[in-house]
């Protein structure tokens, strides 16, 4: 029987992702939602949000990131840049975390006191969501950088 902390061990970050993956995509999402939903937040906040992409829209973005990144990259990196970029663009989906910044600003006018730390609890809450959907991923087999 798998423990929760041998699933923890478990979550590595996979540079050789793939697209064998026998969940729909609608599984998935459901499942990266749970994650991030269960996931602990100072004053309940809920604060991190995610796009989840799949199919074009995820190889599209790898496009977009490697134009954005082209001019930006040492042309003798370049190439280096690429292949990373490559294996990013290989695997079957992207999840890009983000916090909503509305949330933070209505806890900051809500609770004045502890208005200096909100915009860092909900960092930490983008993380522990971020952490916490690799674990779920794993758990389900698949892996994730």
């Amino acid at each position: 029987m798998t423990t929760f902390t041998d699933t923890l061990k478990n979550r590595r970050s996979i540079y050789h992702l793939g697209r064998n993956v026998s969940l729909s995509n609608e599984e998935l999402t459901a499942l990266i939602k749970e994650a991030i939903k269960e996931s602990p937040t100072a004053f309940n906040a809920q604060s991190t949000r995610a796009v989840i992409l799949f199919g074009d829209a995820h190889e599209k973005l790898w496009e977009i990131t490697e134009e954005a990144l082209r001019p930006l990259t040492p042309a003798e990196a370049f190439p280096n840049t690429q292949n990373k970029l490559a294996g990013f663009k290989n695997g079957y989906g992207t999840v890009l975390f983000f916090k909503d910044t509305d949330v933070v600003k209505g806890l900051q006018e809500q609770f004045e006191l502890y208005a200096d730390n909100f915009p860092d609890w909900s960092e930490q809450s983008n993380g522990i969501a971020t952490a916490n959907t690799w674990v779920a991923l794993v758990d389900k087999g698949l892996g994730a950088n």
